[in-house]
């Protein structure tokens, strides 16, 4: 199914009935949500030509140049095009399993049979936090290295307060201290970043940070 397709059943919404330019805030969030998963690789994305982010080496990468621009549009710029995310296929296995270990509801077109639906859908009462933060962790993780790979000078302090790490990343669960150690495992310039208040420099993407955080 194809991520624009598989975002409208997952709020039984019909595909070809949205307006692109007023997309639902739920459905906004699911399709951001599959993107950011096939940008980290964590779920396998395909076109009628074949499998696309398929590795980091240097012809992939040469050839995904295409998708990174139109996903970058979607993460940063809020552009839906519809036409482009109707032909990128993912795999409903590999969807399940993100949503399992990430703590997400399955979509209900792909809810399997013998799966019991409560061991998907438990949450604590304190704003769907997990039971288990690695879901976070690796959630926060995978936004991060998607971000780091679009501009690698993005400063760990303001990736952390920026909408798309606190909102997608429930980072607004977790102190930044916490959010801080878990993206640095996979920063690409760890080691290497100056101590104290960031430099005042342009990044290539513009980060929004968050004004909801209560941290």
């Amino acid at each position: 199914m194809t991520i624009w397709q598989l975002a409208h059943k997952w709020i039984n919404a019909d595909p070809d009935e949205t307006d692109t330019k007023t997309i639902s805030p739920k459905l906004r969030e699911h399709i951001i949500r599959l993107v950011i998963a096939v940008r980290s690789r964590v779920i396998t994305a395909r076109t009628r030509h074949g499998v696309i982010f398929e590795n980091y080496s240097f012809f992939t990468v040469l050839g995904d140049i295409p998708h990174y621009h139109k996903t970058l549009r979607c993460l940063i710029g809020g552009v839906f095009d519809k036409s482009y995310l109707d032909s990128i296929y993912v795999k409903r296995h590999e969807v399940i399993d993100f949503c399992i270990n990430c703590y997400y509801d399955v979509p209900p077109c792909w809810m399997p049979k013998q799966l019991n639906y409560e061991s998907i859908t438990t949450r604590e009462n304190n704003k769907y936090r997990p039971d288990d933060e690695t879901a976070d962790r690796v959630r926060c993780q995978a936004i991060a290295s998607v971000l780091w790979e679009l501009d690698s000078d993005i400063h760990p302090i303001h990736l952390v307060r920026s909408k798309i790490l606190q909102r997608f990343g429930n980072g607004r669960m977790y102190r930044e201290d916490t959010l801080k150690r878990w993206i640095a495992e996979v920063d690409p310039k760890k080691g290497q970043r100056k101590s104290g208040r960031p430099d005042i420099i342009e990044y290539k993407i513009v980060l929004e940070i968050d004004t909801q955080n209560q941290n």
